[in-house]
């Protein structure tokens, strides 16, 4: 088997966070437009590897499978993993708004 594609995996935090640029980015957007869609919570699905490093620390990896990912050498295991996220704005308010900076 070919070795594993490291920039074909990608860390759950990194993933997160990108959800919530692009969150971001469409908030910004949509900004005075009179059209708006109001965020309750977010699912994600993730196609997550679970790998055992077989050195001497005996590190045990979770990163999230990305588009491209090659095959692999070692002992790794595919599994699905959903994550509900419901986002709030810096003040604490969970009345979030993509296409504006808020409810009218």
């Amino acid at each position: 088997m070919a070795e594993r594609d490291e920039t074909a995996v990608a860390g759950l935090a990194e993933v997160i966070g990108q959800v919530r640029d692009e969150l971001e980015r469409a908030q910004r957007a949509g900004s005075g437009r009179d059209l708006r869609f109001s965020v309750e919570s977010v699912q994600l699905e993730f196609a997550v590897q679970v790998r055992r490093e077989a050195t001497g620390s005996g590190e045990l990896r979770i990163g999230v499978l990305t588009a491209g990912g090659g095959g692999t050498k070692g002992h790794d295991r595919t599994h699905t993993i959903q994550i509900q996220l419901k986002p709030h704005g810096r003040d604490g308010n969970p009345n979030i708004s993509v296409g504006g900076l808020g409810p009218r």
